[in-house]
This record gives structure tokens, C-alpha cells and sequence, in this order.
């Protein structure tokens, strides 16, 4: 997936934890390769890593999300609208998004999306006519304190997995993954997993940008290690949302990385394969993948950053087993 340590990258392995933790759940990749896969070269990683481990955190906060709070808000509209209600004053664009954690394309979507429909209201400046300030109404006020029950109710459930003494540890280290520059005032583990989601994204562009995306990596790896299949099953193991997973596999057939193969067991459907090209992609890529990994956990006390990342496979995957069985909703 979106990086897996090289063998000796990182101290101690990915199934144990240190005194005090415990030992993750599965995690996405953990089964052994084939014998008809290639075998990684040098400076592929070979264990789900934190770039994979937080998308796949992503993915089940958001099915949380969709179940407690359904249509009403989405998380990163809830960031910005609790940025407000809790800001002395009004707020310009730009301050707003840095407290919410968004970027500034997002953020302007966000605040056009909660404007339209009532949510906020954008103001001239008294003190500046240039300058527009960005507040929350008092409906919505009373609407956001209306919601709380159902976000909470999101993060108990994403946090289900964990221990009690777990959760605090876990939020703290997901809170420098998100920002190591300074502490975020919105504690839920949901905003600052999409948080640390977005840094690792960042560091990703700055290693690899223009060569290839954390997604398209993370399918690319997946055929390495698993050999060709189909669309459905390949999504799911490279935590690539199906929403997004015709595109990501349109762009790398085009540059000849995979190519599409009959199924043996039914000549009617299609399988991905992994080309020699997309092997020799992988390769190449491999120490730009391990830097982002490196970058990403330096936040991190070094003896704390195999806990952390067997804590991200448990929060995930115990997530995802509860789903699965139809248990922990409303």
C-alpha cells in the first residue's frame, strides 16, 4: 500500500508493540505475496505503511459519519462551522482554514456550500472595507451544540477498537502526525486523521509529486505483491475509494503501468496486471516512498512509531470488522 517499510527501514516489527500497547489487528497487505508475484527490488517496502494506514482511517470515519450525522453536515463542514463558533470575532477566509485544517480551495468550497445554505454569513471588515470576515449565525449555533450527541457518537465508535488507555495515547500522536508546528484545538481523532491525511499528502507531492499519486501508488503495489485481478477487489485493498477507482486505473493504463488481462475463470470479465513498465515504476520510486514515510512518523518519538502504526491497523480494521457485521450503530 501507499509505502510498506523495506525490511530493516524501521526497528522492531509492525505485529508487536511495545510494553504498554498491544498487538495490531490485520492490516491491509499483511498476507504473503504469491509465488507468481514479483518480488520487491530495492527500496520497495514490504508492510502497510502510514500513508495507507490513514486513508483506510479516513474511509471508515467517513462511513461512521454518514450513519450518525447522515446529510446534514460533512466533517470538514463541521471543522469550519465549530472554527467559528469558537473564534472571539469573525474570521477571514485564509485564518478560517488554517484553524479547520483545510486547505484553500477546500475551504473556499466549504464556506460558498455553508453560505448558500444559511449556515454563515460573510461581512465587510469595519475595521478594513477590503477585507471580508466570515462568522456564524445564531441558528446555527444552536444548530451545531444539536449535533454534538451524533459527533460524538462518531468518534466513540472510531476510537471502539482501542483500549481506554489506548485512546489518549493514540489521539496525542495522531494530533503531531497532523501538525508538529503547533496543537490543534479540535481534539477529535476523525479531524486530525483527514489532517494528518493531508500533510502526508503534502510530503508526498514534495518527494513524488508529478511522477505519480499515494493512490496510484498503493495500486500499483497491491499488484506487485498480489498479482492481477479484478477492479472491485483491487480498490479495496489499495484503500482507493470505488468512487475514484475507474479514474486512478484509466490513468495508469494510459502510461502503460497496468494493462487489462482476461479473467481464466470467466473469459466475460477483466483483470488488472501489472506491467514490466509498472514494475520498473515501483522500483524507482521506492526510496522517494520511504522518505515520505520517514518525514511523516519524524514528529514521532522513534520508540513510539510501531505502536503508533500497529494502533492506526487496529483503529482500522477493528472499524471495519463492526461495519461489516452490521454492529456498534444507531
Amino acid at each position: 500500500m501507499e509505502g510498506r517499510h523495506d525490511a530493516g527501514d524501521a526497528p522492531g516489527a509492525a505485529t508487536a508493540a511495545p510494553a504498554g500497547g498491544r498487538a495490531p489487528g490485520p492490516t491491509a497487505g499483511a498476507a504473503p505475496a504469491p509465488a507468481s508475484a514479483p518480488a520487491p527490488g530495492p527500496g520497495v517496502a514490504t508492510r502497510p505503511l502510514v500513508g495507507h494506514l490513514l486513508r483506510r482511517c479516513h474511509q471508515v470515519h467517513n462511513v461512521l459519519w454518514a450513519q450518525e450525522v447522515g446529510g446534514v453536515l460533512t466533517s470538514p463542514q463541521f471543522s469550519v462551522l465549530s472554527a467559528l463558533a469558537g473564534a472571539e470575532e469573525g474570521l477571514d477566509q485564509h485564518a478560517l482554514g488554517a484553524l479547520a485544517g483545510l486547505d484553500r480551495s477546500t475551504t473556499a468550497g466549504v464556506v460558498r456550500r455553508l453560505q448558500a445554505q444559511g449556515w454563515l454569513r460573510r461581512d465587510r471588515d469595519p475595521r478594513d472595507g477590503r477585507r471580508q470576515v466570515i462568522t456564524i449565525t445564531t441558528a446555527s449555533r444552536v444548530a451545531l451544540s444539536g449535533l454534538a450527541g451524533a459527533v460524538g457518537r462518531v468518534q466513540e465508535r472510531f476510537l471502539a477498537p482501542l483500549t481506554a488507555a489506548e485512546r489518549g495515547w493514540f489521539t496525542d500522536r495522531l494530533a503531531l502526525l497532523a501538525d508538529p508546528t503547533r496543537a490543534d484545538p479540535d481534539r477529535r481523532p476523525g479531524h486530525l486523521v483527514r489532517r494528518a491525511q493531508q500533510r502526508h499528502a503534502a510530503l508526498w507531492a514534495e518527494e513524488l509529486g508529478g511522477v505519480l499519486t499515494g493512490p496510484q501508488f498503493a495500486v500499483l503495489d497491491v499488484l506487485r505483491r498480489d498479482g492481477a485481478q479484478g477492479q472491485g477487489p483491487l480498490a479495496e485493498a489499495s484503500a482507493v475509494d470505488r468512487s475514484s477507482a475507474s479514474d486512478v486505473l484509466a490513468r495508469l493504463e494510459a502510461r502503460g503501468w497496468t494493462r487489462r488481462t482476461p479473467d481464466p475463470a470467466d473469459r466475460r470479465t477483466r483483470r488488472v496486471a501489472l506491467t514490466p513498465a509498472g514494475e520498473d515504476l515501483l522500483r524507482e520510486v521506492g526510496p522517494g516512498v520511504l522518505r515520505v514515510q520517514r518525514r511523516i512518523l519524524e514528529p514521532v518519538d522513534a520508540a513510539d512509531r510501531d505502536r503508533l502504526e500497529g494502533l492506526l491497523a487496529t483503529v482500522s480494521e477493528g472499524v471495519r470488522v463492526t461495519l461489516a457485521h452490521g454492529t456498534g450503530g444507531q
